[in-house]
């Protein structure tokens, strides 16, 4: 099957905004191209053999690409072309000219290219890998191993680092819930950091076959993956919830999630917008939370959240 592979043209500030409206349009992969990427993984403590010098000269455009069957592209860029200019509307900050380009890549090529995108991250005592990378942690590191396919979460994308770095500021024990797994990298995490079970769910069903894969390649066997709405499928309390989504669905959460959360237990929420972090955080504080800490990382947000009753 061919694919079609659609690239548009952004910058830093709005590529992970773009990325996700081409995840959201079924993306099997979204790429992205960004110097200033490169530049601050040259800045930290990974070591490279070699260093292609041209992608320092490269353009200060941000290029996102995202990958779709040829048979439904078509629909695919009418859809993409509307999301766009509303972007371009709305944002709070620059978002490029937002225009497009495509060209047609054969199965084969695709099954190469997509994972040109991933790489090792480090986040704090947590490493990332790609399973197909060998890789080598430093002691004491704990590595979560990740094939995304077609769900969301690497480790690339700021909302899930600044999860895993709330993660690891606090004790993880206890039953945790994860609520948009995606392709199931916190659950695997906090399975890894001393999670006694891991309750994590999807509503779409292709992230849930992804992510119990994930848990299979880690050996994650305390980690239980099913397909259901947010709190829908939620059994008691947890001593800590995951919650990476969107503002929007955040704020449909706080109504809800109180009588799912233990005494002494504590919400982690990110996914947010700098824009909206108001209007998530006065969601959680009219549901009777407060704000523990409060992580932010270029245009995104995260909070650790408890009962202020507690």
């Amino acid at each position: 099957m061919d694919y079609r592979e659609i690239t548009v043209f952004t910058t830093t500030a709005a590529s992970e905004l773009v990325a996700d409206i081409l995840t959201d349009l079924g993306s099997e992969g979204v790429g992205i191209y960004d110097k200033n990427d490169f530049l601050q993984l040259c800045r930290s403590d990974v070591v490279w053999d070699y260093v292609d010098e041209s992608v320092l000269a490269a353009s200060e455009v941000v290029r996102v690409l995202g990958y779709f069957p040829e048979d439904s592209a078509d629909a695919v860029e009418r859809e993409l072309s509307v999301r766009l200019d509303a972007l371009r509307r709305n944002c709070a900050f620059e978002t490029g000219s937002l225009e497009t380009s495509r060209r047609v890549v054969g199965d084969e090529d695709w099954n190469v290219v997509w994972r040109k995108f991933y790489s090792p991250i480090e986040c704090g005592g947590v490493a990332v890998v790609p399973g197909w990378i060998d890789y080598a942690p430093k002691a004491g590191v704990v590595v979560v191993k990740m094939d995304p396919g077609m769900a969301f979460g690497t480790g690339e994308h700021e909302t899930t680092r600044l999860c895993l770095k709330l993660m690891q500021q606090r004790l993880v024990e206890g039953r945790v819930a994860d609520l948009g797994t995606g392709s199931g990298i916190l659950a695997v995490a906090a399975s890894k950091l001393g999670a006694s079970s891991v309750d994590a769910c999807d509503i779409d069903e292709k992230a849930v076959a992804v992510a119990k894969s994930n848990c299979a390649i880690n050996g994650a066997d305390n980690v239980v993956v099913r397909q259901a709405d947010l709190l829908a499928k939620l059994d008691g309390k947890y001593d800590l919830i995951l919650a990476n989504i969107t503002a929007d669905i955040l704020i449909r959460l706080a109504a809800g999630v109180a009588p799912f959360v233990a005494d002494g237990g504590r919400l982690i929420v990110s996914g947010i917008i700098a824009a909206r972090l108001d209007a998530v955080k006065d969601a959680f504080v009219k549901a009777g939370f407060e704000v523990v800490r409060q992580e932010r990382d270029g245009e995104w947000c995260a909070m650790e959240l408890r009962k202020a009753w507690i």
